[in-house]
């Protein structure tokens, strides 16, 4: 593998990813936290400043949870006073959601921050590890395909355009970098807490499975293309199944989903939910809701919550995606 050492490799690979699709977007807007993977992006999207023709921003979102949060607010203040980048500073209060733990409850909110930037492509600093992280995380929850295979290098949610760099790239070769260019940055006390499964895995699991086969790493990510590539085959069936049982309320009728063999019904539930931008539920959760809504007396509305604002529920004969 190719070690990025100097501004010239790295930025000469971003500009070639550089997407045609975006060709005519103006804005964009890096996620900042003030780690590493960030902070990297942040310089490389300032240089790339100097060569496209783009205005850029960045926004840093302060849970509020660590201690040392208005510290890293502070870092990343400065730094984008030395990058010459306007920042964005979202302070939240996290409230857990039931059912939800701490970290997916502050992404859950961090992400409300980033879809509320309409005008601004959010580019954020997620590399190859990350990938394996959130497959290992999806497989040990038991997710749905479409979860496992959730992280791509561009995606539209809630009509917001997010992409992802730096997804070719390993954390060695991030870390690399920031070294030999003597980048800041702070690092999160939470990172080396194992009682939270990414971290769990980043820190316990994955340095005994790379000892163990030092090419595993690329088997993973392999296995997660192959899969990225199913899901998106499987979509373009289940895209025709949704138009069929689709009402101009852009509900799904019960009579014609009832009508699908068990697999397909279970496979465009779960479409159905993701055509909406919305977190998957696991596939125990699907399956039983999927059984009631077929099987429940006419005057029950079973029910699925679909994140903090939103759930899917049968009403009368359609089943349909409302607010909370």
């Amino acid at each position: 593998m190719k070690m990025h050492k100097n501004y010239s490799d790295l930025l000469e690979m971003l500009i070639e990813k550089w997407p045609s699709d975006f060709d005519g977007h103006l804005h964009y807007t890096v996620g900042l936290s003030g780690g590493v993977d960030s902070v990297v992006l942040a310089h490389l999207m300032a240089k790339a400043c100097q060569i496209k023709p783009i205005h850029l921003s960045a926004i840093h979102v302060n849970h509020g949870i660590s201690e040392n949060s208005d510290r890293w607010e502070d870092f990343c203040k400065k730094l984008c006073i030395n990058l010459k980048i306007p920042l964005t500073v979202a302070r939240l209060k996290i409230v857990k959601t039931p059912g939800e733990g701490l970290e997916n409850t502050a992404r859950i909110e961090r992400y409300n921050e980033y879809s509320k930037l309409k005008n601004s492509i959010i580019v954020l600093a997620h590399h190859q590890d990350d990938l394996i992280e959130t497959m290992l995380i999806q497989l040990a929850r038991g997710s749905d395909i479409h979860n496992i295979a959730a992280m791509n290098e561009i995606m539209t949610k809630s009509n917001q355009i997010y992409w992802r760099p730096l997804l070719n790239l390993d954390k060695s070769e991030i870390m690399n970098f920031a070294n030999t260019n003597n980048l800041q940055h702070i690092e999160d006390e939470s990172n080396t807490n194992n009682a939270y499964l990414r971290n769990f895995l980043r820190n316990q699991i994955i340095p005994k499975l790379v000892h163990f086969d030092p090419f595993i790493k690329k088997k993973f990510l392999n296995s997660l293309v192959s899969i990225q590539k199913n899901t998106a085959l499987t979509d373009e069936y289940l895209k025709n199944d949704l138009n069929s049982c689709l009402s101009e309320n852009k509900t799904l009728l019960i009579e014609k989903f009832a009508k699908l063999t068990l697999l397909r019904q279970q496979a465009l539930l779960a479409y159905f939910i993701k055509s909406e931008n919305l977190p998957l539920p696991s596939q125990r959760q699907l399956e039983e809701f999927r059984l009631q809504i077929l099987n429940a007396a006419p005057d029950r509305h079973p029910s699925l919550l679909l994140g903090s604002q939103k759930k899917i529920i049968r009403i009368k004969s359609q089943i349909a995606i409302t607010d909370i």
